[in-house]
């Protein structure tokens, strides 16, 4: 019998070692895998959070601000005995009920509750997805509105260019007839001239309701609630930012929501692709269309149709800030009762053209009262309370 050499027995002995030490690597590295997964989906999460701050919550308000006012009403909500003890949101202006959007907004309460160095890096992620979003959405819209112009005011003459401008705004006789605040007759060469010299007379602010935003883009001076916010060419920039560009062909018109059932007919055709990828609205947890979604909508399309080509807050005469406002106002602030019904009505509208008439429908406590599990709880409750 062969005797073993030391030198065979070393060179055995570091192919052991050597076995070990890459089982030991493998195992370092799929822990490492393993962390990276755990931690790479909070970190998306986070930015996935801060793209919809911009479209839900506020287009203007800064995250710091957000976060001040967040502690600032924790800790007066500390000091109240009873939380109705805090100002009503119709009492507050457009940033308090920001704030508010904030609060309720996925996620921001375990968020916030977070330590100093992992605040950090939370701002970070949502601040770059907020900054990404908009930016995103304009760049966007710059192009495929030159396509619904074409779709929805064919033939468009001269054609307008998608890569830059220039010749949009109140330039060209289509974008100028949108851009166009409804007070002044748009097709009248005379008004066009005043509106390019910016005549005092004929000034293009945030304090007139454009074109753009009315069904038919026409209004009805003895009624200008009358057709707005029911655009077709509003409702396709939404779907295209909240839902997803293909949706926004589905568009064919305004309505009653009669044609929300020939486009959901039209995605059964093509199930096969809508499962491969969620839409935005799914992505930040959007469940039905919200005023600001609506205000920020407008902001980018009003702005798609100027000739501005890099995003600012004023254009000429015209603020955006005051813009968004505006809206929110319209929707937030209604003064009364039928205001309010009407209010109700239109996002009513907005949720059928959107996502169909097969998307969940919250209820509130006033309508699971009705129903009748409820109301049998009750009789039952009623029952107990009053037997021996």
């Amino acid at each position: 019998m062969a005797i073993e050499s030391s030198s065979d027995h070393d060179d055995a002995a570091a192919v052991v070692r050597a076995k070990r030490r890459i089982a030991a690597l493998e195992q370092e590295v799929e822990v490492l895998r393993a962390s990276n997964k755990r931690v790479k989906p909070q970190i998306d999460s986070n930015v996935h959070k801060g793209r919809a701050i911009r479209r839900l919550v506020s287009l203007f308000d800064g995250l710091k601000d957000l976060i001040a006012e967040n502690d600032r009403r924790e800790e007066l909500l500390d000091s109240l005995d009873l939380p109705d003890q805090l100002v009503s949101t119709q009492e507050t202006g457009p940033s308090d009920r920001s704030m508010n959007y904030f609060v309720a907004f996925p996620g921001s309460k375990k968020n916030f509750q977070s330590d100093v160095d992992e605040l950090d890096y939370i701002l970070r992620d949502l601040r770059k997805g907020a900054d990404s979003a908009r930016g995103d959405d304009t760049a966007n819209l710059k192009h495929v509105i030159v396509a619904w112009l074409t779709e929805l005011f064919h033939p468009l003459d001269p054609p307008l260019h998608t890569n830059i401008k220039d010749d949009r705004g109140f330039i060209h006789h289509i974008t100028d007839k949108l851009l166009c605040p409804v007070e002044y007759t748009w097709s009248l060469n005379l008004t066009k001239e005043k509106i390019r010299d910016r005549d005092p007379d004929f000034l293009v602010t945030a304090y007139s309701w454009p074109a753009m935003l009315y069904l038919d883009y026409t209004f009805d001076s003895g009624n200008i609630e009358k057709g707005l916010f029911h655009s077709a060419l509003l409702l396709k920039a939404f779907k295209h930012i909240f839902t997803s560009p293909s949706s926004a062909k589905e568009v064919d018109g305004d309505g009653d929501g009669a044609d929300a059932i020939v486009a959901s007919q039209r995605r059964r055709s093509s199930e096969s692709d809508m499962t491969t990828r969620s839409h935005v609205a799914n992505i930040i947890g959007m469940k039905s269309v919200t005023p600001r979604s609506i205000a920020y909508t407008a902001c980018q399309l009003r702005f798609s149709l100027s000739n501005v080509n890099s995003w600012r807050s004023i254009d000429g005469d015209f603020d955006y800030y005051v813009f968004y406002n505006n809206i929110v106002d319209f929707f937030e602030v209604a003064p009364g009762i039928d205001a309010q019904a009407r209010i109700k009505e239109l996002l009513k509208w907005w949720n059928r053209k959107v996502f169909g008439k097969t998307r969940a429908i919250p209820l509130t406590p006033a309508q699971l009262g009705r129903f009748s599990v409820s109301r049998m709880t009750s009789q039952r409750a009623v029952h107990e309370g009053g037997s021996p």
